[in-house]
């Protein structure tokens, strides 16, 4: 896959976790990844116009916690509605972010809204380029971005 049409995702992930969540986060080895995602919570993002496909955020459970506590400036502790729908807004607003470093290269991409799964193996795609990026020690917050060629 062209690391041109990788760097946007890393760099409008990068820039959301930072405005929004308040945290630096540093990008681990980047690695081809097959599902499933059954280990993890997963945000997945459809992409389509100049560039089609998709995009799924993947973390652990004390990840979202933690992110939840960042948006909603409280600990959280269990996550209920209002706890899934703030990070589910962070997906959507690191995929408008994404979107938006496309177009500013000359590429226009639309997103579909953010759908949160739980133990996801029902991804019809076999194989994600996988970013991990560590938010805290021990927290890796990941982006897996499949790109139809």
């Amino acid at each position: 896959m062209n690391v041109e049409l990788i760097n946007p995702f890393i760099q409008g992930t990068k820039q959301v976790l930072a405005t929004v969540c308040g945290v630096d986060s540093k990008m681990g080895k980047v690695s081809v990844k097959t599902k499933p995602f059954e280990d993890k919570m997963n945000i997945t993002i459809g992409i389509v116009g100049d560039i089609k496909g998709k995009v799924n955020y993947a973390f652990n459970l004390d990840v979202a916690l933690f992110i939840a506590s960042k948006m909603m400036f409280m600990e959280v502790t269990a996550l209920d509605d209002i706890s899934k729908s703030a990070i589910c807004e962070l997906a959507n607003m690191i995929s408008g972010s994404i979107a938006t470093v496309f177009s500013n290269s000359g590429k226009i991409i639309d997103i579909t809204p953010p759908k949160l799964e739980e133990n996801y193996a029902n991804c019809e795609v076999d194989k994600f380029i996988s970013i991990p990026l560590e938010i805290e020690p021990g927290k890796i917050f990941e982006i897996d971005v499949w790109i139809e060629e």
